[in-house]
This record gives C-alpha cells, sequence and structure tokens, in this order.
C-alpha cells in the first residue's frame, strides 16, 4: 500500500486539483471511497460505453498501484480539455451533463482521448504542468497515465462505444463554451458545428418568422375585423340615407297626385 493510497483512505491531505474534482463530483464521502463505489457502478452498467469506460479507469488504477489518485489525474486531465479550470465549479455546476457524476466521468475520458493527441506542445506542457503541480504527482507519471488511457480506450471501446462518448464530450464541453471542433481540432468536426450553428440559427429563425407571422395574421384579422365594422357601418348609413330619401320621394309623389286631381 502507497503512501497515496493512506493519505486517501485517512481522508487527510487532498492535493489542490482532488479538492476540485470532489468539489465536481459534490462527494461527500472520503474521496477514495467515492472512487470505488462510482467505478463499480459503472463497470455494471447495462451500458456498453458506460461499463467499458469504467474497465478503463479501474484498468489503469490496478496498473499503477496508486489508489484514488489515477482516477482523479484522468478526470481532472479530461476536464482541463473540457475547458474547466477546476476552480470555478460553481458556475457550471447546474448543467445537465455535469450533474450526472457518470456522464461527466465518460466526458473526461472522451476527452483525453480525442483531444490529447490534438493539442500543441506548448498547451500540452502547460496542462501537464498543471496536472503535475496541482495533483502533486510527477509530469513523466500522468504521461504514462495518459498514453495507457489511450491504449486501453481503443482496445476497449468498439467504434460505436467511440461516437457515443463523443455526444458525451460535446454535451459537456458545451457547459464550458466549447464545442468539439475545439477539442478534436479536426475539419469534420469542425465542419458540422459551423452545421449546428447554422440549423440552430436557422431554428430561431424560423421561430421568430413563426412569431411575426403569428403577429402579421393578427394585425390583418384585426384590420379585417375594422373593415368590416366600417362597411356594415357604411351599410346602415346608406340604408338609412336611402330610407330617407323614399319617404321623401312618397311624399312628393302623394303631394303630386293631389294637385293632379284638383
Amino acid at each position: 500500500m502507497t503512501a497515496f493510497t493512506l493519505l486517501g483512505q485517512a481522508g487527510l491531505g487532498l492535493s489542490p486539483i482532488a479538492q476540485a474534482v470532489k468539489a465536481l463530483y459534490r462527494v461527500v464521502d472520503e474521496i477514495d471511497t467515492f472512487i470505488e463505489k462510482h467505478l463499480t457502478e459503472m463497470k455494471a452498467s447495462d451500458k456498453p460505453l458506460i461499463s467499458r469506460t469504467g474497465r478503463v479507469i479501474d484498468a489503469a488504477k490496478a496498473g499503477f498501484g496508486i489508489g484514488y489518485i489515477t482516477p482523479i489525474a484522468i478526470i481532472a486531465a479530461g476536464q482541463l480539455l473540457l475547458g474547466n479550470t477546476l476552480q470555478a465549479v460553481g458556475t457550471v455546476a447546474s448543467a445537465v451533463v455535469l450533474s450526472n457524476p457518470i456522464a461527466m466521468t465518460c466526458a473526461a475520458v472522451g476527452a483525453v482521448y480525442y483531444g490529447w493527441g490534438a493539442l500543441t506542445d506548448v498547451e500540452r506542457d502547460e496542462i501537464l504542468e498543471r496536472l503535475s503541480k496541482g495533483l502533486e504527482i510527477g509530469i513523466e507519471l500522468i504521461k504514462a497515465i495518459v498514453r495507457f488511457v489511450l491504449d486501453k480506450t481503443k482496445e476497449l471501446l468498439s467504434s460505436e462505444n467511440l461516437k457515443e462518448m463523443k455526444e458525451f464530450v460535446s454535451l459537456a464541453a458545451a457547459a464550458f463554451g466549447k464545442t468539439i471542433s475545439d477539442i478534436t481540432k479536426k475539419i469534420a468536426d469542425v465542419v458540422s458545428d459551423a452545421a449546428h450553428v447554422v440549423k440552430k440559427k436557422a431554428g430561431e429563425a424560423a421561430e421568430k418568422a413563426s412569431d411575426l407571422a403569428a403577429g402579421a395574421y393578427d394585425s390583418a384579422k384585426e384590420a379585417a375585423e375594422k373593415a368590416s365594422d366600417l362597411a356594415s357601418e357604411a351599410y346602415d348609413s346608406a340604408k338609412e340615407t336611402a330610407g330617407n330619401a323614399s319617404d321623401h320621394v312618397k311624399k312628393r309623389l302623394t303631394k303630386g297626385s293631389k294637385v293632379d286631381k284638383i
């Protein structure tokens, strides 16, 4: 049993990033207890993506032998790639994907799988430095953990699983104002994101047009009703005028008749 494991079991000396991840997952137990329950739940899932992602993390945890530190390193690396600074947790805690621990873990592993290789050397070094300092472990160890996750994910997950995982990544990234193409840097994803934006804008435009059309209909209806009222009033007025004229003519004719008789 390592010093890291002992620290985790005692609930003492959590590193800054471990504390941030604990807060992000709203963990009330000790972090190592939560990790064990979390991975057990994932591996027992009847959904292949979830169970296999759980197996990836559990295999890394067993392989490196440093207890909860390995899963925390994987989750933290993924969160940083998603755009989470692991500092202002409260600002995104209401996001749907972030309120679901399993979805959040799948998104984190997916971000590592899809995004690590897309980083520039400078970006990668910055994240490694941040993780090393925040987790209080060496950079080479973090590199080894990431390589393991990349290889194991490719080994255990099918192409369909990976496609589904990408959806988790996209949803989680959106909570931090990022798109899937920001993470993968792939042209196909850039095009897909652009199409999504166009579709969204088109939907908003259609909705606005519908509202305007509804407003125009109401205005036209109101105008038609006013015109109808005016026409009705004009008809009544004309009818009244015609009636008066008729009475006047009748009187003249009657008067004329009387004159003839005289």
